[in-house]
């Protein structure tokens, strides 16, 4: 079997589980702001949708260097060994912290690894985007890939923008359990949630825009 047929349907087996377990996030948020539910009920789903997310923030970790397999295999790019070595140790160390976070919710040690998650994913982002604009600009890759680069890049942006808009839901929630609920609280929480509803359906545009390039090929 041809090395590019498995790190396809990898690829494609990320990406269906990345945008399925996003829709679970997202139609939980949707129902975590509805103010006619009882706080239980809403906090419930709003921790099934935390748990759901752990499978879409996987994907995005592991989808980097599957992509690289998969680009290499097609024989649309020569990567050497170091740069599949560096890929895979950025991609295991993320994931590594998607699992800490995940078991020390609300700890000093979590509330750390998110601001270094945060920030990696904007450092990567800034290298997918400048990469693919240079290569684009001088012709170095097929133009169609050089955009694909680009886009992956804005998708690192995307999910910065998720994490940013969700932040000011917290608090005005966590205040509906121990206080109650008021006019206030539900316009604050309803705003992040619309706000960040608005980040993740960017995030989907994005990576359908991606699979169409890598598919059609148009350009």
């Amino acid at each position: 079997m041809e090395s590019y047929l498995l790190w396809g349907y990898i690829h494609i087996l990320l990406f269906v589980f990345w945008l399925g377990g996003d829709l679970g996030v997202f139609l939980s948020a949707i129902y975590a702001k509805r103010s006619d539910l009882s706080f239980e009920t809403r906090a419930t789903i709003m921790q099934l949708g935390l748990v759901i997310d752990f499978l879409p923030r996987l994907c995005f970790a592991l989808i980097f260097p599957v992509g690289l397999h998969l680009t290499n295999a097609l024989g649309i790019l020569d990567i050497t060994l170091s740069y599949f070595i560096l890929a895979w140790l950025i991609s295991l160390c993320w994931i590594l912290m998607i699992l800490i976070i995940g078991k020390n919710e609300g700890k000093p040690i979590a509330e750390l690894l998110s601001k270094v998650q945060f920030w990696m994913e904007g450092i990567l982002g800034t290298i997918m985007v400048v990469g693919g604009v240079y290569s684009f600009i001088n012709e170095t890759l097929d133009q169609w890939f050089s955009v694909k680069i680009i886009l992956f890049g804005f998708v690192f942006y995307a999910a910065m923008a998720i994490d940013i808009c969700f932040r000011p839901f917290i608090k005005p929630f966590m205040e509906i359990g121990t206080i109650g609920s008021s006019p206030d609280r539900e316009i604050a929480v309803s705003n992040a949630i619309n706000n960040t509803l608005v980040a993740v359906l960017t995030l989907y545009f994005l990576i359908a825009l991606i699979a169409f390039l890598g598919k059609v090929k148009p350009f």
